[in-house]
Formats: C-alpha cells, structure tokens, sequence
C-alpha cells in the first residue's frame, strides 16, 4: 500500500497575511496534514506588505506553540536585481510566474500533494497561479480560493474564533498534463514558458495521433473525397464534377464522413463540422509532407 503523499501549501501573499493562516487553519480542520507552507511574496518594501510579514512571521511561533510541525518558508519574488514591490511590467508578471513554478514543480518533484491558495495578494498573482496549476498539477492536487466573513477580514484576526466563518472553496482546474507521459515531460523543464512551449508541442502531436486515427476510418471513397474538399475546396457540385461522380454521392459520402468525424470527436449531432475537418486534416496532410 502506497504511503501518503506529503502535503504542502503554497500560497500567495498579499497585505493580508490571515489569508494564509486561516487558509492553513481551514485545511487542518479539513483533515489535511500539511506539514510544509511557501509563502510567496513581493518585495516587502512598502510598509503595509512589510507589516504582513513580520505579521506572519509571528505566527511560526505561535504554531510551534501549539504543537505544529508544520514548517514555513518564505520565497521571495525575487530574479538577480528585480525584485518587483508591484507587477507593473511584463519583467516583473515574468519573475513572479517564474518564481510560482519554481516552488510548485519543486514540490511535484518530490511527490508531494500540493495545496495551492490563490487568495492573497494581487489579481495577478491569482492568474499566474492558475498557469501553474494547469501546468503541473494533477487530479491529487488543489487550488483553493478563501472564503471568510466580512467582519473576520475587518478584524484581521489571523485565525478564527468560529471555523464556520471561513470557507475554502476548491477551484476546478484543466489539467494540462492529461497524460503520465506529459506530466514527466512538463516536470523536467524549469522554465515555465518552456514548459508551455513543450506541452503544447505534446498536445499538437495527441491531436494528430487523433486525427490520424479517424483518418483511417474513412473508406477509400470517403478518403478521395476529403482530399479533393482539403486541396480544392469548393461545392459539392465542383467536387462532383471533379471527381466524375454524381452530387449525390458526393452528399453523402461527406455526410458519412461528417457523422464519422462528429463521432470520433465527441461532437454534438447536428454541429456544422466542415471547417474543423478541413482545418484538421489540412494539418495532417501538411505533417505527412503530402495528400495520402
């Protein structure tokens, strides 16, 4: 029986530093057993991002006072000189997506379930989050999003009097990696428009894999047609006289091929497809250099 994995939390921090702890808190009483927390933060040059900090570097106190082995980490965002206090430029959203991926495919790496908190800090640094996420984690995986009353925020009190006034809510992600194979590939590279570059490259040969197998389920009739449809394109009148054959056989072998093709991929019956096959086989065809 495999072991538990390790679990950890990351999250971003912004000049609400209660954000992390009930966050922490929230995923304790969940039954989590976190035992690691990386909090990602921007150059603490302002005061209020200042105080957060020191405000949660407090708080490691505290949980050791209270029998936690959790450890924290602090993980600044932060590239040789930039070290952003905001996320003005292209430079500065690059460092930060960056620094996420770093700490997150560090973790993966060591098989770790990664718990990932969006809430704090800047819009930004929520969607650079969710890059990751759709990067590098999987189905064992959470991004979590905090939920807290109004007047728990008001107060900043760092950890709640009545847990019924937070609430995390798990936040769908579209896993990139669909596949063992892709999951390895991703976590290999430590750049993460690499990575993207990379995956994308995977997914683009799925897709062909994918075309490649509905391909073949065309009859040789069918197949003749679709290459004159991918080469010429026109009517059906043109692709009838093209091809020496009547405008009815032409419909229906392209309604044949439409159905096989709605079939292979999932799509509803009824929904126009001819641009999508053309664009799709088009690719194909380019990729094996010729028309079969």
């Amino acid at each position: 029986m495999d072991a538990e994995p390790r679990e950890a939390l990351v999250a971003t921090l912004g000049i609400e530093p209660q954000v992390v702890t009930l966050t922490l808190d929230a995923l304790q009483a969940k039954g989590f057993h976190i035992c690691e927390v990386f909090v990602v933060h921007p150059n603490p040059a302002s005061v209020s991002l200042a105080e957060s900090l020191r405000k949660l570097r407090d708080e490691v106190d505290f949980y050791r006072r209270e029998g936690s082995a959790v450890v924290f980490s602090f993980v600044p965002i932060k590239e040789g000189d930039l070290f952003p206090v905001d996320f003005v430029t292209e430079q500065d959203v690059g460092v930060l997506l960056r620094v996420l991926y770093r700490t997150v495919v560090g973790l993966k790496r060591k098989n770790c379930r990664v718990h990932l908190s969006v809430a704090g800090g800047r819009k930004v640094m929520a969607a650079m989050g969710m890059v990751v996420a759709q990067l590098v984690l999987d189905e064992r995986d959470y991004v979590w999003h905090l939920l807290s009353e109004g007047t728990l925020l008001a107060e900043r009190s760092m950890h709640p009097r009545d847990p019924s006034q937070v609430v995390l809510v798990p936040i769908p992600v579209l896993h990139w990696s669909l596949f063992p194979s892709t999951a390895r590939e991703i976590l290999l590279w430590d750049d993460p428009y690499r990575a993207i570059e990379r995956q994308k490259e995977l997914r683009d040969r799925e897709r062909l894999r994918f075309v490649e197998a509905f391909w073949c389920k065309l009859t040789p009739a069918e197949q003749e047609v679709v290459r004159a449809l991918v080469r010429y394109g026109g009517t059906q009148k043109d692709l009838a006289k093209r091809l020496h054959r009547s405008e009815k056989t032409i419909n229906n072998q392209l309604l044949s091929v439409y159905a096989k093709y709605r079939d292979h991929f999932g799509i509803d019956e009824g929904t126009k497809v001819r641009d999508l096959l053309m664009r799709d086989l088009g690719t194909l065809f380019a990729h094996m250099g010729s028309l079969p």
